[in-house]
């Protein structure tokens, strides 16, 4: 006997889709503000790229000042309230860095998403976007031979490959201009017991680990031995010799020319950030299937290496891979406002802000192991017409997917910037359902003012 889908219909004022560091902002934002909210993530867990070790770099800009506030430093206090976080810290090379632990970013943004009355729905993907003339109807998901229709006002895609969006038939870029090359994903991977005051001993004799020998990549010479010994929130990115060395003998198994960990909360604790999976896009099921096997086949190797010949690690042994691969570029949609790389490397903070950004311009090769990593001075800002679709009236973007260049996304994509976006999204939604007005006619003064109020940030001037 064939046996038909089960059928789900629900109904919400925001449906939030994807449950990554974006989505979690927006739904539990949302529902605070008294919005019935559903959030659909296709994982079993919450969290994203921050639930695989991952730091959320740049809380504080090149001067050390507070640049994102509102919900994510609310969930940066709340982890280290559980001491699933060592908290934030400058750093010369990413400006500041915050070491978090994996499993208790799961947990957290359970206790949020319930605490919030976000009614989450685990483990399906989306399947089907309903459209009429422009606006977006409905959407099916697909999880555990169930079909859920979820019906809502609005709609936030923080899916960081812009699902959703794609389905709906939104207009999109892809990679560098011009070769459309895409930044490699990267498996990660966590390692116990490893010796840290060895390590940071032999580094220090080897100062020549922590230099690169190219003008591409922006070095400052306080990022050095002396930083990882007093800051315990810190990425490592070095061993750049060593890598040299195996690369030229033909016994390096990764695609880098550096080693990069982020400290782990317990002792002797690093989760590894180092196998990049080059000519891969991730919105092909083909490259993904692969790139997540051929990643996690690399790793063995490479603890090879580094147990034999990086001092400090001889001990060593991996605890735990990722559950899923870490995306850095896929698709980027349009809206009614494009961040671009003017914006970035000119520190404009337009009047229409809903966010900053003050990370670097970080851009990894996709097709080879090269790096383009460039300082800005001062922050920018992110409009609140970047997160708002120009082609669907009730659809909104949050985290990777937003409209923009792929120069300023080299910068806007790491994570606390994109907790800011679905703190944005989440208040213009819920504005525009309390005034019925289109997302396009939103009131973003009034946006500001409301995260404002929310303690995000939204000028260098607050914090002066």
């Amino acid at each position: 006997m064939i046996r038909e889908r089960k059928r789900i219909a629900l109904e919400c004022d925001i449906a939030v889709i994807g449950g990554g560091p974006a989505g979690i902002a927006a739904a539990v934002c949302a529902a605070r503000s008294g919005k019935k909210v559903m959030l659909v993530e296709q994982n079993a867990y919450l969290g994203g790229a921050l639930a695989t070790g991952l730091s959320p770099l740049s809380f504080l800009d090149k001067k050390g000042r507070p640049c994102i506030g509102g919900f994510a430093q609310d969930f940066i206090d709340r982890l280290v309230e559980n001491n699933w976080s060592l908290g934030t810290e400058i750093c010369p090379k990413h400006n500041s860095a915050t070491c978090i632990n994996s499993e208790g970013v799961k947990l957290q943004a359970f206790r949020m998403c319930k605490e919030a009355g976000v009614h989450v729905l685990l483990h399906c993907q989306v399947l089907n976007a309903e459209m009429e003339n422009d606006t977006l109807k409905s959407v099916t998901f697909l999880g555990k031979c169930n079909e859920i229709n979820v019906r809502a006002g609005i709609y936030i895609d923080c899916t960081g490959d812009g699902d959703l969006a794609y389905l709906a038939g939104c207009s999109y870029e892809k990679g560098q201009p011009g070769s459309g090359v895409l930044q490699p994903p990267t498996v990660m991977f966590t390692l116990e017991n490893v010796d840290q005051e060895r390590f940071f001993d032999y580094i220090a004799k080897h100062p020549g680990e922590l230099r690169y020998n190219d003008t591409r990549i922006y070095e400052n010479p306080a990022y050095d031995i002396e930083h990882f010994r007093q800051h315990r929130s810190h990425v490592f990115v070095g061993l750049q010799e060593t890598f040299a060395r195996h690369k030229a003998a033909g016994t390096l198994p990764v695609e880098r020319t550096s080693f990069i960990y982020i400290n782990g909360t317990n002792p002797g604790e690093v989760y590894v950030n180092s196998i990049r999976m080059i000519n891969t896009d991730a919105t092909d099921i083909m490259d993904l299937s692969r790139a997540e096997m051929e990643g996690a086949l690399q790793i063995p190797a490479l603890v090879k290496l580094l147990k034999e010949d990086v001092p400090g690690f001889e001990n060593c042994f991996v605890s735990a891979i990722a559950p899923s691969i870490g995306v850095r570029e896929t698709r980027r949609f349009r809206g009614l406002r494009r961040v671009t790389e003017t914006d970035a490397l000119n520190g404009i903070v337009p009047p229409d802000t809903i966010c900053l950004c003050g990370y670097k311009i970080d851009i990894h090769s996709g097709n080879d192991n090269g790096l383009f990593f460039r300082d800005i001075e001062d922050v920018f800002g992110i409009p609140f017409g970047a997160l708002v679709s120009a082609e669907v009236s009730n659809l909104m973007f949050a985290g990777r997917c937003i409209s923009s260049d792929a120069v300023a996304f080299g910068a806007l994509r790491v994570i606390p910037c994109c907790m800011a976006m679905g703190h944005a999204a989440a208040v213009g939604a819920g504005l525009s359902l309390d005034r019925h007005v289109p997302l396009r006619e939103a009131d973003v003064s009034e946006i500001r003012r409301r995260l404002s109020e929310e303690h995000a940030v939204l000028s260098m001037r607050e914090t002066k």
